[in-house]
């Protein structure tokens, strides 16, 4: 199981939950996913700026 945690108050909080059980405050719909989809993000970027730095770093040897 996937550690989650409230993006307000830092608490732990379920997949299914709605509402944080430690602040009240909604979650949002997705929040299970979103860490996930913040690494996908995270790591096209990085494979990206690595591809780039591969082509360009050897013009300014």
């Amino acid at each position: 199981m996937k550690n989650l945690s409230c993006t307000h108050c830092s608490g732990e909080v379920s997949a299914e939950d709605e509402i944080c059980p430690n602040c009240g405050i909604p979650l949002a719909p997705d929040h299970a996913n979103s860490s996930q989809k913040r690494f996908i993000w995270f790591f096209i970027g990085v494979v990206i700026f690595s591809i780039a730095m591969m082509i360009l770093l050897p013009w300014f040897d």
